[in-house]
């Protein structure tokens, strides 16, 4: 159930980003997009050419009209309606449109004022829709006295004398004209254009053009030319809906197109290659499956390239994976061969503790840990006769598997020399010579050879380049011995080694150890060194050879941490009881 429940989700995921659906709402967004914004761009051009379209025709009109009223005796007849209402008070005149005040001006209408409303009737018949009228403009006040009126409709009919309230913005338009823009150069204006946009609710919407016949102190008198905009706004609401519906329909169409053709081209091919990796992904690829090769994808575009890239990757994984195989196959026998080698190298170094339990005048003990599978340091330590242990600790250079072959040449060679019963430097001085006359790879090691009497604890021994040794006295300090150093086996033929001297006290340790010791670092490429080995040491306890390892072991690990270790690490100690001791005990 849960394997299900992924997959329907793998599904799910796949669905959701899917490039036909995203494909699908990106081109429905672009179309829409820019379908909209042309739309609005070529609306507002449309609108702003019509307008101003209605702008210059009411303004030529007017000025038509004006120019044939020169016939009639409308100055006249405007001034006493003028002079009828600056008469009536001002109380009075404030509801304009009651029968009381037209009561006033209704000796105005007579025959001159019928042949004046006649003659704008005839005009209007011919002009079509447009209304004209004649009004006498207060600018200060913002008032229209409407003079004569041809409208036929009694509800917006203006009776002479009535009179309205007009913004007045719209009334300097009116009485003063507006600049000319690029619309109405386009279309033939060469001076200021008197027209005007009003929208009222008692005529609606409608565009205003005027022409003045003359002006008074305080009055503009003009004939004026109205025209309704709500059709052109009724066929703009029309023309909207279409466009709309069939930018709809076209994004759709559109985008399905789009769709069909990135589905073909970019979609499916792609497809193919994710469905190749996934099975890729899920079969756990092991190199001898192919399933790239076979896709067949001809796009001549970038998914071709991506899908030749694709196989090109898979034949090379291929190859990769059969070295990985060659490779792995090598790296577990070469592993195999070091455990091996390292199980061999620990069977050459003493391993059994207590070494000597029937010898009770020492106890000795010792270590060794490689840095890597095997290692090139090594240690030795055997009974020439009753009265003579040899002891020997060496550090060959360079790790590995090299080392370690040259350490075990080193270790046979040194043991068999020693056994003849010669002292430490001549043991040395035959071991360099024998290396020296193969040392093809030109490998070194450093050596400390000593010879312990058990009957005396007296030690002679000789130094190829190594570590200084420590004595650790019953009733004192850690001592570290600065013997001389010879030059190291494998370095240079004819060396000769110096024997040297020491002398311990039963209780008292012998401690020769590798530089591995010192040269121990911790994360802070910090070395241990030689003055935290001495104080190990001091805080150890005195007569157990084990203990003093150990301890030291531990000092060492406490203060190297979890940096890897960067070389081996041998120590080898002796604690030497006596003759006495061992006869009491």
């Amino acid at each position: 159930m849960i394997k299900k429940a992924d997959g329907q989700n793998k599904n799910q995921r796949r669905i959701r980003h899917s490039l036909n659906i995203k494909t699908f709402l990106i081109m429905i967004a672009l179309v829409l997009g820019m379908g909209g914004t042309i739309l609005v761009a070529g609306f507002f051009l449309y609108l702003g050419g019509m307008v101003n379209q209605f702008y210059i025709t009411t303004w030529n009109q007017a000025n038509s009209e004006a120019a044939v009223l020169e016939q009639q005796n409308y100055y006249d007849k405007s001034m006493e309606i003028i002079d009828i209402y600056n008469s009536i008070p001002e109380e009075e005149r404030r509801d304009g449109t009651s029968e009381e005040y037209k009561a006033n001006f209704t000796p105005v209408i007579d025959d001159t004022f019928r042949t004046l409303q006649t003659a704008q009737r005839d005009l209007k018949d011919r002009n079509g829709p447009m209304n004209s009228f004649i009004v006498a403009i207060d600018s200060v006040n913002c008032k229209m006295i409407y003079i004569c009126d041809s409208d036929p409709n009694e509800e917006t009919f203006c009776y002479p004398g009535t009179w309205e309230n007009y913004p007045q913005d719209e009334i300097d338009v009116l009485v003063h004209g507006r600049e000319l823009n690029r619309f109405d150069k386009a279309i033939g204006a060469t001076q200021k254009v008197q027209s005007v946009i009003t929208n009222q609710p008692k005529y609606g919407l409608r565009c205003t053009g005027g022409a003045t016949l003359f002006e008074t102190d305080q009055y503009t008198v003009m004939v004026c030319v109205d025209e309704k905009l709500s059709p052109m706004a009724q066929a703009s609401q029309i023309f909207l809906t279409h466009y709309v519906l069939l930018l709809m329909i076209v994004s759709v169409i559109t985008a399905l197109i789009g769709t069909f053709i990135m589905r073909r081209k970019i979609v499916r091919p792609i497809n193919k290659m994710a469905k190749a990796a996934r099975a890729y992904s899920e079969n756990k690829y092991t190199g001898n499956e192919r399933y790239f090769k076979d896709l067949k994808i001809s796009t001549r575009d970038e998914i071709q390239n991506l899908a030749i890239t694709l196989e090109d990757m898979e034949s090379d994984l291929a190859e990769h994976v059969d070295n990985m195989k060659r490779i792995t196959a090598q790296e577990e026998r070469i592993n195999t061969e070091l455990n091996l080698a390292a199980r061999i190298q620990e069977s050459m170094l003493p391993r059994e503790f207590p070494a000597f339990p029937e010898r009770k005048e020492f106890d000795i003990y010792a270590e060794m840990n490689a840095a890597r599978e095997v290692g090139g340091d090594f240690y030795d330590f055997f009974l020439i006769d009753d009265d003579h242990l040899a002891i020997v600790i060496a550090d060959v250079s360079g790790k590995g598997m090299p080392a370690a072959l040259f350490m075990t040449a080193s270790k046979i060679m040194l043991k068999m020399k020693a056994q003849e019963g010669v002292s430490p430097a001549e043991v040395l001085e035959d071991v360099n010579e024998r290396i020296c006359a193969n040392n093809i790879e030109e490998v070194f090691v450093t050596v400390w050879v000593g010879i312990l009497e058990i009957s005396t604890g007296r030690v002679i021994a000789a130094n190829a380049g190594h570590e200084y040794p420590v004595i650790m006295h019953n009733n004192g300090n850690a001592e570290l011995i600065h013997d001389k150093h010879g030059f190291v086996i494998g370095g240079l033929p004819g060396m000769k080694y110096n024997d040297y001297e020491l002398q311990i006290e039963p209780g008292d340790s012998l401690f020769v150890y590798t530089d591995g010791v010192p040269e121990a670092m911790n994360e802070a490429d910090e070395l241990f060194k030689t003055d935290r080995m001495l104080q190990a040491l001091d805080d150890a306890d005195k007569g157990d050879s084990r203990k003093i390892i150990e301890h030291v072991e531990n000092a060492v690990n406490n203060y190297v941490g979890g940096a890897e270790q960067f070389d081996d690490i041998t120590m080898l100690c002796l604690t030497y009881r006596g003759v006495v001791n061992a006869q009491e005990t």
